[in-house]
């Protein structure tokens, strides 16, 4: 009987940790917002629960999970050794039993630091720096660390937008499907520049570039699971520009460009800040942003065609202001959203024709600014 009682236990016990994963929030780290944060979704509910600080940290607005769930990485900031002046910067951490983090080291990547990612090996650290316009790899070392700056290239080059593109801005940078290429769209320059990406030095090349839309300010990116499509998010022209992508040489092609906002919405006083592709490829989402401050922040729901076009769907109110960063769960179930002004993490649930649903629960994180999920 005790038996019986206790493997009840133990199914329940597995169970519980089946239907939850840990999520973790990035913030400012300034201010109220101390650092990156940690707590438990559950998957059958979509609720969160049992927040707490998993460590403080400078700026870590941008997140990126090992697939194996033992480190974490982060942008940060670092000050010059002998002087106050603070630099862009990469910091790895290791994920402790109970959530936490405890900081492994740091390395210098570049001014601004806004973005970080892993390829898909692991062992390949991507960053991108808005402030100096550049991209930064690093090697991932056996326990964790990052190593050294293995390559780093300045963008050169502005565009149309006197205000926001007399210089590069590199905002992100990803690996590509066939993980022998990364991408990097750049907000000053209208480009998404491509590289060769070597995982076995960590180290990038560049080999050429896609032309986005003038003014549109390439911001981020995805992929479709097939990897014949690109989505390129113009956070200035509140627009998804779709490419076809060429297997193999990685070119990317200009198919369409799609806005995001409904019909005769001029858009005034608005940005887009993030583009997710949904678990089953059938839907893109974005995150719209009111920078002037009339409650307009929004999330677009778009569908993907057989052949890769996109066609706008939906929108719904953000329930936050300026959504810097939205994030699906691991079942493609549902939405969250980092609200970086409004200080919360609302949770939304995905419909059968793709659309969010908001249904009142939220988490109360301040500042926050990027959400992943532990595998």
């Amino acid at each position: 009987m005790h038996k019986l009682i206790g493997l009840t236990l133990a199914l329940l016990a597995v169970s519980a940790t089946a239907e939850s994963r840990r999520v973790y929030i990035g913030t400012t780290g300034q201010g109220p917002a101390k650092g990156i944060y940690v707590a438990d979704f559950d998957l059958v509910t979509g609720t969160l629960s049992g927040l707490k600080l998993a460590t403080a940290a400078p700026n870590p607005g941008f997140l990126v999970m090992a697939s194996n769930g033992k480190h974490l990485y982060a942008t940060s900031s670092t000050s010059a050794t002998g002087s106050q002046r603070s630099t862009g910067a990469v910091a790895a951490f290791s994920v402790e039993t109970d959530g936490t983090l405890q900081e492994i080291n740091r390395q210098e990547s570049g001014g601004g630091t806004c973005f970080v990612t892993l390829d898909a090996s692991g062992q390949v650290l991507l960053a991108a720096n808005y402030g100096e316009g550049s991209v930064s790899s690093f090697p991932i070392k056996g326990d964790g660390s990052i190593g050294p700056r293995a390559s780093h290239f300045v963008h050169q080059g502005s565009s149309i937008n006197p205000d926001r593109q007399k210089e590069p801005h590199a905002h992100s940078f990803y690996p590509g499907p066939d993980h022998l290429r990364a991408y990097a769209p750049d907000l000053g320059i209208d480009q998404v520049v491509i590289y060769t990406l070597d995982p076995t030095t960590a180290e990038v090349s560049r080999e050429g570039f896609a032309k986005t839309t003038p003014g549109s300010g390439p911001r981020h990116m995805k992929f479709s699971p097939d990897g014949q499509h690109a989505y390129v998010m113009g956070e200035m022209s509140l627009s998804v520009m779709t490419y076809s992508r060429n297997p193999a040489t990685g070119a990317l092609d200009f198919q369409q460009e799609t806005r995001v906002l409904a019909e005769g919405d001029s858009g005034d006083g608005m940005t887009c800040s993030e583009i997710l592709v949904s678990t089953d490829g059938k839907h893109l989402y974005t995150a719209n942003r009111d920078v002037a401050g009339k409650g307009r922040d929004s999330l677009t729901t778009l569908v993907i065609g057989e052949d890769g076009s996109v066609t706008r769907q939906s929108e719904v109110a953000a329930e936050v202001r300026i959504p810097r960063n939205i994030q699906l769960s691991p079942d493609g179930n549902w939405l969250l959203v980092a609200g970086q002004e409004s200080g919360g993490v609302p949770v939304f649930r995905l419909g059968s024709d793709g659309t969010p649903t908001s249904f009142g629960h939220r988490a109360d994180v301040h500042g926050a600014m990027c959400i992943v999920f532990a595998p």
